[in-house]
């Protein structure tokens, strides 16, 4: 599974809490989906909001965004210039670098897919080489810049 280290190391910086035990079963930029132990991709500060409600855990965040007072000191933001670069990097990463064995628990991305207007879930390499131009579009569409 993706974890702690992996994400900070595709950030800037980081705040909150620094949990290198910390590991993510998903990773979205879509609000409405549960997200248990989910890194969330925003849009914008008040989705950070609900992606919590959702189960976010983690957050990447915009270097020159302002951080909402109302968010805990200890959840962890991973801050960058570009989230965009930063997510597809993490992505990349994960399925060039990560064999899944039979018995082991992978971690989800999911992301819209505009084109055929549905959500498409990303946990293999097949799946990867398939949606990842998907993915791309998604997270550009959605101004994660």
């Amino acid at each position: 599974m993706l974890g702690y280290s992996e994400v900070k190391n595709a950030a800037s910086g980081s705040r909150g809490i620094k949990d290198t035990a910390l590991y993510f079963e998903m990773v979205t930029a879509e609000v409405g989906v549960d997200m248990p132990k989910g890194l969330y991709i925003p849009s914008s500060g008040k989705d950070l909001f609900e992606a919590i409600h959702h189960g976010a855990v983690a957050s990447f965040w915009r270097k020159d965004e302002k951080i909402p007072a109302w968010l805990p000191n200890h959840f962890p933001l991973f801050m960058t210039d570009n989230i965009i670069e930063a997510v597809l990097g993490i992505l990349d990463h994960y399925y060039y670098n990560t064999k899944q064995e039979e018995w082991g628990k992978m971690t989800i991305f999911i992301f819209r897919d505009e084109e055929m207007g549905k959500l498409q879930t990303i946990t293999n390499q097949n799946q990867y080489l398939k949606y990842r131009k998907s993915a791309e579009i998604s997270l550009k569409l959605k101004g994660g810049e």
